[in-house]
């Protein structure tokens, strides 16, 4: 991307996904190797617009499906009416993405509007006087095989409408994930479908970890 000779990131994308949708690294995991295979190619794009010779890749979107090893192209026009690199630009600075994706101090995600909540200390201590609620997991299974809740019913947030069977609007819920966010929208998935006794644990398993368990793996 490079707006004085072709379109900005903005004519591809218009507009920044809604807070919470896009996971982080830690959250939806990562192929190592992806990033050096990518910084490679990047490099080589930079030495060619410094010699100012071969074809660079302003105006052509390279997708890279590493696990096919496979490589595809598109084309990608200039917005003439782009927020950024159009005649009349409205964003001309950066924002604060952090706040603007909901994530808190500690890399935890910012409570919503609307999502009642739970504190890890609340659950911690209702776990020890053996009433604690039905706790619900909604992380990938490659997050759960690193570290879980004893107990704790598995479903991904993306299966989460499909097995609904498996809970009980009778049952005091609380949902969790990593840090907060995917479980936020779980909540309100089930509020939707009228469980009313539910509740998002704050700051998810990152909360949990630092400050219940700290001998719980990490990621």
């Amino acid at each position: 991307f490079w707006a004085e000779k072709g379109p900005c990131y903005r004519c591809l994308y218009a507009e920044p996904p809604p807070p919470g949708l896009v996971p982080s690294c830690a959250e939806g995991g990562v192929l190592g190797i992806l990033p050096g295979l990518l910084g490679v190619i990047q490099a080589t794009e930079t030495i060619k617009l410094i010699l100012g010779s071969g074809d660079s890749l302003v105006g052509r979107l390279l997708l890279v499906d590493a696990l096919a090893m496979k490589f595809r192209e598109l084309k990608l026009k200039k917005n003439p009416d782009c927020v950024v690199c159009g005649p009349h630009p409205t964003v001309t600075k950066l924002i604060d993405y952090e706040a603007f994706c909901g994530v808190a101090a500690g890399g935890t995600e910012a409570p919503q509007a609307g999502v009642p909540e739970i504190s890890v200390e609340e659950l911690a201590a209702m776990r020890e006087r053996g009433q604690s609620p039905r706790i619900l997991d909604v992380r990938e299974p490659h997050e759960i095989a690193i570290c879980a809740l004893p107990g704790s019913v598995r479903i991904p947030l993306g299966e989460l409408t499909a097995n609904l069977n498996r809970l009980s609007t009778a049952d005091d819920i609380v949902v969790h994930c990593r840090s907060g966010g995917r479980s936020a929208k779980a909540v309100k998935q089930l509020q939707s479908a009228g469980f009313r006794r539910v509740r998002n644990l704050t700051g998810g398993l990152r909360a949990w970890w630092e400050r219940i368990d700290p001998t719980m793996p990490k990621y």
